[in-house]
């Protein structure tokens, strides 16, 4: 299988390259890298992305904008990719050139391509591509877009440029089931040539032949019938994908936005009407509790504390008022009976009939015997009470209600220590939370701004949700699709059996749906057989590097490329709920590369920027040995705190770079003059 290699790239005013810059990339022996060292900001990034467009041309600036679609700092922007120095001069141009290679197992140059890419920038208009392309040193340049095309997939295909030139800090969010991803991961692997056979095949049974040789059976006309509804349905599926792909651009970017906004609040210092709110309640609620704790400690100094200091004279005054409440019994009773003594008397005996009268001798008897039966319920005097009245002279409730504070407990006066303690501490957080809202209502401009903000990040919200709700229907729809299309596959079998039989291998339409049939196994078979290769590379690589050998023991990914972690047990764990860190998804996303690089129908060169950015010193060394120094050429964009110059890894390393280069930055960053110089060391470390 030849081998693809970069030989050199030739960029001419791109980003803060002024002027013309030539980079070469030539591999000796086993000496097959190219290390290329930059500050952050220096233009390793632009350096990346010169690549890329030199490669794939003009859509290769949609590829980048999706995937450096993060804030104003990082997104991707051709518009302004013209050197802001050659801009003032007046040049409005810059230019690319890329020259490709292919050579055999010996090493010995096949063919060469150069593709020479120029991009012109005009007052309110896009930019404007043009492209050109020579092969193998041909005199005549091929200026056709779609021949330059083609021999840009002969040498080094879109997919494969989009899998294979990438930034290893942002390829650890990659998601391996996003439809884009899942299509050019069958595209490197070949696999999308049987999906455009089964394509043409289904194109050919329900077009072409129908109108060569005219309508068959019933069941022929009803299985072009179904044909032609799976045709609709997966042309509406694309467009639906699509629809969702630009959704979710937008909502990339509002989130970005949102995210900025953010910042700004957090920046400024920005009062939030809810923590406001917040603060008030917090306070309210701790004035209540201090109101409601001066209350209880002033009625303690009221009442409770004088009470306890009498000690034990509260017992001997407590048992005195008894004995005062029994006097004031008797005495109530007394003064209700012996003033109606002689009024019982002259009911009794007087104003009765002469029949009934008594004598006086006999009168005189019952007078008494009544007097003296009306003075026992007084007389004599119960025992316990008091000679006289005098601490209590009014009725016995209220002396009950001073026996009653007289039984206060002695803890309700041990928790007058932490009532005071607690009013201290309320009174302080009180004193804190008004600082606080002073602070908070201090500063009117910043109020103002961060009102403006939160308007601007209630209007982004908004927005948001109304894309979610349009993302969310176009993936509701596409699941009725889906589920159409599941319906009509099934339906589109059952009818190839019939036509099938009606036809007996004789009819060319049966013919075609057979091979269409066997083409969708060979598929099916091969996507099994090629992911179940690829688990075992991803799998050996990942555990190796992240050394989590001991928790699992392997990987494996469904037809949908979800993926699974494999324990001792048997047992699998997907890798959304695994415990991986950034470092180890930036490794398995590495490693899933490394075997789509092993296991593709091209053998291309490696591109990276940013490589061992997440990675922990101890695993960085692995990583670049097994992955990006592993293939037959590499080109590595790194800072030098990445890889120090004067490091060991640097020394163990050297012996695989053939070339190294570092951007040196000159001038003010904002500035027209701003460029870049190119040496021929790294970080002034030479080969």
């Amino acid at each position: 299988m030849p081998e693809v290699y970069i030989d050199s790239l030739t960029i001419n005013n791109f980003g803060p390259y002024y002027g013309e810059h030539t980079f070469e990339f030539g591999t000796e022996g086993r000496r097959h890298a190219t290390l290329i060292g930059g500050k952050n900001g220096t233009g390793k990034t632009h350096l990346l992305r010169a690549l890329y467009l030199a490669t794939v041309g003009e859509s290769g600036a949609i590829d980048l904008k999706k995937v450096e679609s993060g804030s104003d700092a990082t997104r991707f922007e051709l518009a302004e990719s013209l050197n802001r120095r050659a801009k003032s001069e007046g040049q409005d141009s810059c230019l690319m050139t890329l020259k490709l290679s292919q050579r055999d197992d010996t090493g010995s140059i096949g063919r060469t391509l150069t593709l020479v890419r120029q991009i012109r920038w005009r007052t309110n208009s896009p930019p404007v591509f043009t492209s050109k392309a020579n092969l193998s040193g041909d005199s005549q340049w091929i200026e056709d877009e779609d021949k330059v095309k083609k021999l840009r997939d002969a040498f080094l295909p879109r997919h494969l440029t989009r899998f294979f030139f990438f930034d290893a800090e942002r390829s650890q969010s990659i998601q391996l089931n996003e439809r884009e991803i899942t299509e050019g991961i069958s595209r490197v692997l070949g696999l999308y040539a049987y999906s455009e056979l089964e394509e043409d095949l289904r194109q050919l049974t329900a077009n072409k032949i129908p109108k060569v040789y005219g309508i068959g059976s019933e069941a022929e006309r009803r299985l072009n019938d179904i044909t032609a509804d799976i045709l609709r349905s997966e042309s509406n599926l694309k467009t639906l994908t699509l629809d969702e792909s630009d959704r979710n651009q937008e909502l990339q970017d509002s989130s970005s936005e949102l995210d900025e906004v953010e910042d700004q609040l957090k920046t400024i210092g920005a009062v939030d009407p809810e923590e406001l709110a917040k603060i008030r309640k917090k306070r309210e609620d701790i004035k209540s509790i201090k109101d409601k704790l001066e209350a209880n400690l002033g009625s303690a100094w009221e009442s409770t504390l004088p009470v306890s200091l009498l000690g034990k004279f509260r017992t001997e005054l407590h048992d005195y008022l008894i004995q005062e409440e029994r006097r004031r019994e008797f005495e109530n009773r007394k003064a209700s009976v012996e003033p109606k003594i002689p009024q019982v008397k002259r009911a009794v005996f007087e104003n009765v009939p002469p029949n009934l009268a008594l004598d006086n001798l006999h009168r005189m008897f019952y007078e008494r015997q009544i007097d003296k039966a009306l003075q026992s319920l007084f007389n004599p005097p119960p025992e316990g009470m008091s000679e006289k009245i005098f601490v209590v002279p009014e009725r016995n409730e209220l002396s009950i209600q001073i026996r009653t504070r007289l039984c206060t407990q002695s803890a309700v006066i041990q928790g007058l220590a932490n009532i005071c303690r607690d009013l201290e501490r309320k009174t302080s957080d009180l004193r804190e939370l008004d600082q606080a809202l002073k602070n908070l209502t201090s500063d009117s401009t910043a109020i103002a701004l961060g009102n403006e903000l939160r308007e601007k990040r209630g209007f982004l919200l908004k927005h948001k949700e109304q894309i979610e709700a349009k993302r969310a229907s176009i993936q509701a729809e596409r699941v009725q699709i889906d589920r159409k299309l599941q319906e009509l596959r099934k339906e589109e079998t059952i009818l190839s059996e019939q036509v099938q039989k009606v036809q007996k291998g004789r009819d060319l339409n049966s013919l075609a749906h057979r091979y269409r049939e066997a083409v969708s196994l060979i598929k099916s078979s091969a996507a099994v057989s090629l992911r179940g290769k690829i688990a075992a590379i991803v799998g050996e690589l990942w555990l190796d590097i992240t050394d989590r050998g001991l928790e699992y023991v392997g990987m494996e990914f469904d037809q949908h490329w979800n993926c699974f972690l494999k324990k001792q047990d048997g047992s699998r764990v997907s890798w959304e709920t695994a415990n991986t860190s950034a470092g180890q998804r930036q490794v398995r996303i590495l490693a899933f590369t490394e075997a789509l690089r092993r296991l593709g129908r091209f053998v291309t060169p490696l591109v990276v920027d940013t490589p061992l950015g997440r990675l922990d010193k101890e695993v960085r060394e692995n990583v670049l040995k097994r992955l990006y120094l592993s293939g037959h050429q590499s080109i590595i964009l790194t800072t030098n705190a990445e890889i120090d110059p004067k490091s060991d890894l640097f020394d163990r390393i050297a012996s695989h770079l053939s070339r190294v280069y570092t951007l040196n930055p000159e001038g003010d960053p904002e500035s027209n003059t701003y460029q870049v110089r190119v040496t021929n060391d790294y970080f002034k470390r030479v080969l």
